[in-house]
């Protein structure tokens, strides 16, 4: 008996995929990426699609916040 390939294959998984799987909301996760927020690899991501199967290493950079009169926070 032989089995095909593709009936074991696991599905490619996103960059958007990896940030759920990891706890983060989807809404909040789209706004990172698009934010400019999320690395791959080192490298900056903004297209929720983009590819990030494993072994790819996805960071979420920490987004600065702003103080309650809109300045920057230390």
């Amino acid at each position: 008996m032989t089995t095909s390939r593709s009936n074991t294959a696991v599905a490619h998984r996103t960059v958007l995929d990896r940030l759920v799987r990891s706890g983060i909301a989807e809404d909040r996760a789209v706004e990172h990426i698009r934010g400019g927020w999320v690395l791959v690899d080192g490298k900056k991501v903004t297209d929720p699609a983009e590819p990030a199967d494993v072994p790819a290493k996805v960071e979420l950079r920490a987004i600065p916040r702003r103080s309650d009169d809109g300045e920057r926070a230390a």
